[in-house]
C-alpha cells in the first residue's frame, strides 16, 4: 500500500496540531519552564510550579507521552 505526498503532509499537520493542543495548557507550560534549569524530581516540581502532585504527575505524563519530557528513574523517585 502506497501513502501519497498529500496523506503524509495530513499526518504531519496532525501531529503538529497535537504538539499545539498539549503546548496550550498553562500548567503544562510552566512545568516545563521548571525543567529547563535542571532534572528535577516530581515534588521539586510540584513546589516550583505550586500545583497539587497528582494533577502534576498528571501533566508530565502527558509531556512524556507526547515527547516533551523525559523520565528517568532514581530509586524510589522519578525525575524529569
Amino acid at each position: 500500500m502506497k501513502i501519497s505526498a498529500g496523506a503524509i503532509r495530513v499526518l504531519e499537520f496532525e501531529r503538529i496540531a497535537e504538539g499545539f493542543q498539549t503546548l496550550g495548557e498553562p500548567a503544562r507550560l510552566r512545568i516545563l519552564q521548571a525543567l529547563t534549569a535542571d532534572c528535577r524530581s516530581v515534588s521539586d516540581i510540584v513546589v516550583q510550579v505550586g500545583l497539587p502532585q497528582p494533577l502534576v504527575s498528571h501533566h508530565l505524563r502527558i509531556l512524556r507521552d507526547r515527547g516533551f519530557a523525559r523520565a528517568e528513574r532514581r530509586g524510589a523517585f522519578t525525575f524529569y
